[in-house]
């Protein structure tokens, strides 16, 4: 309990006073002031403290505190204040350019959330100790790729130290022994080394093929028990690893698209100001050689003051383009700005004005002139192949953002609205594929959740407006993987469907949705790594989804099929905090539950399913499940442990 200003004392404190006012009454007869009025006014005033203080003492600091299992990278640069010291501003512009090419990225990739940046160094943490060694890893390969043409003694050198375990979480920031051993081992590390505590080698060891030096126990400052540490052999870091590293991010530019401010138009119309952008991000995602984060991973950034910089950082790319969109009547305006993320500066900046008729030219006109700002080298011409057909009728395009918006809440309600949204929008414009690609994942989805009254219907359904979106543009990534999805999930085609998704990717090598859902028919057929590794690309594409709980159901079947259940319940369980309501997710989170023996768990999400699904039986999801076989019998015989109904 903290302690308090002791009041106990507070009679005698009025005996004095009191004192003091009669000899000041004695000494001034004719003193306004009446002694007794003002020894009760300040024995009020001492009563009202006491009872403030009184209250005060009631809250007692909380004694529950927020943990977390996770893993703690701690990093920093080897000798900086020499290096400072002797060219401080090349230094800091060296070391800020990593950090936006090469630090960022690959945290992002590998779902690392930075906590804090130190200067010369940051503090980060994963949900997975295998993305934490492996992000490690990376990062000192391309640090050190990146630093090779420098003389030798002007190299950014970085060391590091990862550490696992319960961490305490508070106000966006971390405590705990756990980041306390994290950053003491990166003090031991030598520079361009990484030093990782045996506890979390020992949870990553038999899943990663990394060779590791024992250094024994170690004493650390201020750590009473010696902690037993390893040090991490990276390899590939001489200036020949860097004709072979991978080019993403030396090489393709990186941009998000934020959603435009809307402007006159009324704030229950912010799709609107989603929408302006939806068909710049599909265009751009179409060019090969460019890397778009996906529109609902910068949604976030509707409202409120925008650091360009900081959003650079948190999505892992170099270049934001933002603006705002101003309608009056029939009149449109729209303005963008393009700015560099690794120096704030703006690239270009432009006004387009035209009636709300021409908004898709307009549209055509911003997407030409990024690719001309950030990727010279590609053709004009093949922006306008990317670019995918635009409805006829603006009222559609407006239909089909509003149910978009409905469709991932997950709830049966506004589900129903969102059906109900795709239908209109497919009679407004018979011609617009994005409808038509919507409404066959919205029948899919009614199927999964098993809220269709008629699954053969919705089946057929489905199969037909995706084939109808691609019959309307066969150029179209998004439309392609939406019909790819429905082989593998409802009819269950892995190879066509297979098939059909390098389709896709060919013709939108950005599309998030499409890695992810390719993800899946990966996962049908038991190829559990490429089934993770195309997963975690689409994370990459869509690095703060507001689906995100989506993207992570995919990963989290993935890691079930591979056999790595632990990771599966990571992701399952994540998904479930950020949407409770995904029933394909709390499936195989409780049949990755059950394979790890904790049963108790795995009832527990089965209760959470049946309460989102109540009409729930194995003998009807038995036929519907995308396994094959004999995967299917093992996962049906696993949710059958968890008690779930026959």
């Amino acid at each position: 309990m903290e302690s308090y200003p002791d009041v106990a004392t507070s009679s005698t404190h009025l005996a004095v006073l009191s004192q003091r006012l009669k000899a000041a009454h004695a000494a001034a007869s004719d003193a306004i002031w009446d002694e007794g009025m003002v020894v009760k006014m300040i024995r009020g005033r001492l009563v009202s403290a006491q009872a403030r203080v009184a209250a005060d003492m009631k809250l007692e600091p909380s004694t529950s505190v927020t943990r977390r299992p996770l893993a703690v990278l701690a990093a920093d640069v080897f000798g900086y204040s020499r290096m400072t010291e002797a060219a401080e501003e090349d230094t800091h512009c060296r070391l800020r350019a990593l950090k936006v090419r090469t630090i960022n990225p690959t945290l992002v990739n590998y779902r690392g959330q930075i906590i804090k940046n130190t200067g010369d160094g940051f503090l980060a943490v994963f949900d997975s100790p295998i993305d934490a060694v492996r992000c490690a890893i990376e990062l000192q390969r391309e640090i050190s790729a990146s630093e090779a043409p420098e003389p030798p003694d002007r190299r950014i050198h970085f060391r590091m130290g990862l550490n696992g375990g319960d961490v305490i979480t508070e106000g966006g920031d971390v405590y705990g022994i756990g980041v306390t051993i994290a950053a003491r081992l990166e003090q031991q590390a030598s520079p361009g080394g990484i030093l990782i505590s045996a506890t979390l080698l020992e949870q990553t060891r038999s899943r990663l093929d990394i060779k590791s030096k024992d250094i024994g126990e170690l004493r650390l400052k201020n750590i009473s028990r010696p902690v037993h540490a390893y040090s991490l052999e990276i390899g590939g870091t001489s200036a020949t690893r860097r004709k072979t590293r991978s080019p993403r991010r030396a090489r393709v530019p990186s941009i998000a698209v934020l959603p435009f401010r809307t402007h006159g138009i009324g704030s229950d119309q912010d799709y609107f100001g989603d929408g302006i952008i939806e068909d710049i991000i599909v265009a751009l995602a179409g060019i090969k050689g460019l890397f778009v984060i996906s529109r609902t991973s910068t949604v976030a950034y509707r409202r409120g003051e925008v650091d360009i910089q900081k959003v650079g950082q948190e999505l892992g790319v170099r270049y934001v383009l933002h603006g705002t969109i101003r309608r009056r009547e029939d009149q449109i305006r729209i303005t963008a700005q393009l700015v560099d993320g690794e120096t704030g500066s703006i690239l270009w900046a432009d006004h387009y004005d035209g009636n709300i008729t021409e908004l898709f030219e307009l549209q055509t006109r911003i997407a030409t002139r990024i690719v001309w700002s950030i990727a010279p080298h590609v053709r004009e011409a093949e922006l306008r192949r990317a670019l995918r057909k635009r409805p006829d009728n603006l009222n559609a395009y407006e239909l089909l953002m509003q149910a978009i918006d409905l469709i991932y809440r997950m709830n049966f309600l506004d589900f129903s609205r969102a059906g109900a949204l795709l239908q209109k929008a497919i009679q407004a414009d018979d011609s617009y594929s994005a409808a038509y690609a919507y409404a066959a994942l919205w029948h899919i989805h009614n199927v999964n959740q098993q809220w269709s009254h008629d699954q053969k219907s919705d089946t057929a359904e489905a199969v037909r407006l995706a084939a109808a979106a691609v019959e309307r543009d066969p150029t179209d990534g998004f439309a392609l993987a939406i019909y790819g999805h429905t082989k593998a999930v409802l009819l269950h085609e892995y190879e066509a469907a297979i098939a059909t998704f390098e389709r896709a990717l060919a013709a939108a090598p950005s599309n998030a949705m499409a890695w992810t859902l390719s993800s899946g028919a990966y996962s049908y057929v038991g190829n559990g790594k490429e089934a993770v590794e195309r997963a975690e690309r689409g994370l990459r594409l869509s690095p703060v989804d507001t689906q995100a709980f989506f993207y992570l159901t995919f990963l989290g079947v993935a890691h079930y099929v591979h056999g790595t259940f632990d990771e599966a319940v990571v992701w399952g369980r994540k998904s479930m905090g950020l949407n409770p309501g995904l029933c394909a997710n709390l499936r195989f989170l409780i049949g990755s539950l059950v394979a790890l023996g904790r049963m108790e768990e795995a009832q527990q999400v089965a209760k959470a399913l049946l309460e989102v699904q109540p009409r729930f039986r194995l003998s009807v999801y038995a036929g519907l499940c995308a396994l094959r076989q004999p995967l299917r019998t093992e996962f049906i015989e696993r949710l059958r442990r968890a008690d779930l109904p026959e």
